[in-house]
């Protein structure tokens, strides 16, 4: 567990006119990693070093060091692997208890676990973002500085890169409709299924056997019955409300 500087305070540039004014210091983004890997922490901090908005305050193996870290200086941002190389989804665990001591902290999952249920349990409480560990690190960069906008950021899972779907924040969003999965057609369900694990249209389809154009017409469907507006949210707005 290493621990930095927190903030990053430089001189301003003085317009005309402005000699007599103190410059104005400059906050950077607190970010705290959570990564068994020694090596994706290295990466991170390497990623991160010449961006002079962001500020690495720690880093963290286990839980227990990342809330130590974590309450000593509370970050804005916490880059977390779930499984944290144990296969049990001990990150999730350590999400819920940030969450809670530190109201306001963004959680972006960094991971390459698979295992469907401990994803689901991460979107279901509340993590801001999920990024494939293997994407390409501006996407990553991107990412990061999403969240820190109070955005949400979601891998499509699909080679398409970093998608941004604007999903307002939990404490923003309205409550959500009780819609169950009754309400969805059989192929709506199969649809949503795939989705769920970051299929396109034409990889559903060819799943399916049928025509990308069917397919996007049940993605349709699918927004107008969870009211959402984007492809996007549709997998997350289901998750939520417990269909998937």
């Amino acid at each position: 567990m290493t621990t930095d500087a927190v903030l990053d305070i430089r001189p301003a540039v003085l317009e005309p006119g402005a000699a007599g004014r103190p410059p104005a210091p400059r906050r950077t983004a607190r970010i705290l990693v959570v990564d068994a890997e020694g090596i994706v922490r290295f990466g991170l901090r390497q990623l991160f070093a010449p961006d002079p908005h962001l500020a690495l305050i720690g880093e963290a193996a286990t839980p227990r060091d990342a809330l130590v870290v974590a309450d000593r200086c509370p970050p804005d941002l916490v880059i977390l692997d779930v499984d944290l190389g144990r296969g049990d989804g001990a990150g999730v665990d350590l999400a819920r208890t940030l969450l809670e001591r530190h109201r306001g902290v963004r959680i972006l999952v960094l991971t390459g676990c698979r295992d469907r249920e401990i994803m689901l349990r991460a979107v279901r409480l509340g993590v801001h973002g999920y990024v494939r560990k293997g994407a390409d690190t501006a996407d990553i960069l991107r990412a990061v500085h999403t969240l820190l906008r109070g955005e949400s950021v979601f891998d499509s899972g699909s080679g398409a890169g970093v998608v941004s779907p604007d999903v307002p924040r939990d404490e923003d969003r309205p409550p959500v409709r009780g819609l169950g999965s009754a309400m969805l057609t059989e192929r709506e369900n199969q649809v949503l299924r795939l989705l769920a694990v970051g299929m396109s249209n034409r990889e559903i389809g060819r799943r399916l056997v049928i025509s990308e154009a069917t397919v996007k017409f049940h993605v349709r469907n699918l927004r107008d019955k969870l009211d959402v507006r984007r492809r996007t949210e549709i997998v997350y707005t289901a998750t939520r409300q417990g269909i998937v």
